[in-house]
């Protein structure tokens, strides 16, 4: 009996050390069956992370494009100021040329004006030439008549002395 209890019990603590195997043996199949899950989960996030990374990279790349583009946007925005501000010259100049303009044609107007009197004034010269011409003319033969008139009125002035002497003589004889 002792031999017998022995191998019951040994019957026993074998049956329990098949159903602590078992035990073991589903926990170690759940253990495994849980690393591969995670070793897959892993492997999952060692793929998001290298996909992250790829993307923080390309994302660093876009970055640094948009740093460009705003910087050239921003020399862009200086260029365009500068522009504007040169059109505004331009523009200032464009009227000041205007207002000049309009200035010049003004006087050229009023040039032409005094052109226009100066001509009538030049006409009215002539004919005052026209008219000291004419009567130069005429004060030079008035002049030749009255040196004629005066050469004749001396003749008779010494005609008439002569008659004045002749007649003084005559007097003379006469009262004698």
């Amino acid at each position: 009996m002792v031999l017998f209890s022995c191998v019951l019990l040994t019957l026993f603590r074998l049956q329990r050390l098949r159903d602590i195997s078992r035990r073991k043996s589903t926990e170690l199949t759940r253990l495994y069956s849980q690393m591969s899950w995670l070793g897959q989960y892993n492997a999952n996030l060692v793929l998001q992370n290298i996909d992250t990374n790829t993307q923080l990279t390309s994302l660093g790349a876009h970055q640094r494009v948009l740093e460009e583009l705003a910087r050239t946007a921003g020399e862009r925005d200086i260029q365009m100021a500068a522009a504007e501000q040169k059109a505004q010259e331009a523009e200032a100049q464009t009227a000041e040329l205007q207002r000049i303009r309009t200035a010049l044609e003004q006087k050229e107007a009023e040039l032409q004006r005094k052109e226009a009197e100066l001509q009538g004034k030049e006409a009215e010269l002539q004919c005052e030439k026209t008219a000291v011409a004419t009567l130069t003319g005429t004060l030079e033969e008035k002049g030749r008549a009255l040196e004629e008139k005066e050469v004749a009125v001396r003749n008779a002035e010494a005609a008439l002395k002569e008659k004045e002497d002749s007649l003084s003589s005559l007097e003379g004889v006469a009262r004698v």
